[in-house]
């Protein structure tokens, strides 16, 4: 949860800084390519790494299947204003419904911590976890450190990544989309994306699944929210409406991981697959 934490603080200071630029489709488009950076690439290439040294990987159906509703729900909520905007009927009030969504998404958010750390913290973890083999501490400081470094970094370079956007995107012929898309999300998910392989190399899978699908619902339920909520506080433009295809793409991405998750366990050749679908979807918006 914090590794997923720290690498979304990324993707939020890159997203306002384009937010600032007028660069509000990237931003769109970030959101989109974040949860399925996170949802495709980070959980396939884990599953790959991890499939390496582990014939058959074995994960909890609780919480891949608490993650699964949770992102169903995510899409839902995405979807609502674009569904709206498109429908032609009083669409000039998809800002206030965009504002209105993001508020129900943090209270889905924060309930989720509720759920997850106090009144159910027993039934998401692993049996083995509360029988006394926990972590020590100490191991996990390292890798904060290295987040917490990377996020800075980030956060100091975050305006001249988003002022070369404009000049990539004339110079190489590449559609602003396509950046936001692909581009972006691979610099914004990068710290998340070696702490989870990380784990998958140590064979903790359960990790590596709960920093990628939990960044994947952070961009959705928190992160594209706080970027609503700042975009309307400095009076923007900036809403939830994708196009029908980001939409799409964002169900069918889902409902993969759904079906690889659904059993409890996985190995090499699913990774494989899921990984193959985010590079399919990288080339259907380079050519798009």
């Amino acid at each position: 949860m914090l590794s997923a934490t720290f690498g979304n603080s990324v993707e939020l200071i890159l997203s306002i800084a384009a937010l600032r630029a007028g660069l509000y489709r990237v931003v769109q488009a970030s959101i989109v390519g974040s949860v399925l950076a996170n949802l495709l690439l980070t959980l396939g290439v884990c599953m790959m790494i991890g499939g390496v040294t582990q014939k058959v990987q074995v994960f909890s159906r609780a919480r891949a299947g608490l993650n699964s509703v949770m992102l169903f729900i995510a899409v839902f909520g995405l979807s609502m204003t674009s569904l709206y905007q498109y429908s032609g009927t009083h669409a000039g009030h998809a800002k206030a419904l965009g504002v209105s969504i993001s508020i129900v998404f943090l209270l889905i958010y924060a309930l989720g911590f509720v759920f997850s750390f106090f009144t159910h913290r027993s039934f998401l973890v692993p049996a083995e976890s509360l029988g006394g083999q926990e972590r020590q501490p100490g191991s996990l400081f390292p890798h904060m450190v290295e987040l917490i470094v990377a996020t800075i970094l980030v956060s100091i370079v975050s305006e001249g990544i988003v002022g070369s956007i404009v000049p990539l995107s004339a110079r190489f012929g590449i559609s602003e989309p396509f950046v936001g898309m692909i581009l972006l999300p691979l610099i914004g998910i990068a710290p998340e994306f070696f702490s989870a392989i990380l784990l998958a190399r140590r064979g903790n899978l359960d990790g590596s699944m709960e920093i990628g699908l939990g960044s994947s619902l952070q961009i959705a339920l928190f992160v594209a929210p706080a970027l609503v909520l700042t975009d309307t506080a400095m009076r923007g433009k900036f809403t939830l409406v994708f196009t029908p295809v980001e939409v799409l793409v964002l169900f069918l991405s889902t409902l993969l991981v759904s079906l690889v998750s659904l059993d409890g366990e996985t190995h090499w050749y699913e990774g494989m697959m899921v990984t193959a679908a985010y590079v399919m979807l990288g080339l259907l918006f380079f050519f798009q």
